[in-house]
């Protein structure tokens, strides 16, 4: 069963509030709101699950249940994303291009490769956006080897 959304249940308490009948079915609320009553009875099915096999049920008795509803606080649906992590243009002109970033990067003091070397998720970004850069460089000059 889902929760019906706030917008719905504030429509039918308006249309609740604005009729003067006593008891109000669920045929009468249908037409007082102007949504069929299978889908009406869908949203309140919320409140009094006995609501679609039995339309005679008085929907004015759902008003405590339904303001109750609405007076609790939303809660955000999904959790913020973490922002992801972006490379500025002062972190990019320490290198002036690939293989200067691989040599003061990835080597020892004696200039050899350091295999076992494990680049973190920041190198690998600027690592990134130095070889888009670069490809971006290639495009423009038309020459690609």
């Amino acid at each position: 069963m889902t929760k019906p959304t706030k917008a719905e249940v504030k429509r039918v308490l308006g249309a609740l509030k604005r009729s003067k009948k006593k008891f109000v079915s669920l045929d009468a609320l249908s037409r007082l709101v102007g949504l069929y009553p299978d889908v009406l009875g869908d949203t309140l099915s919320y409140f009094e699950p006995m609501i679609r096999l039995d339309p005679s049920i008085n929907t004015r008795d759902l008003v405590p249940l339904m303001q109750e509803y609405l007076a609790e606080p939303m809660r955000p649906s999904d959790p913020k994303k973490p922002k992801r992590p972006t490379v500025s243009k002062k972190e990019l002109a320490k290198y002036s291009s690939i293989a200067d970033f691989a040599f003061k990067k990835m080597t020892n003091v004696g200039g050899l490769v350091d295999t076992s070397m494990v680049l973190s998720d920041e190198d690998l970004l600027v690592l990134e956006k130095l070889v888009q850069n670069e490809m971006n460089r290639r495009k423009k000059t038309g020459k690609r080897k």
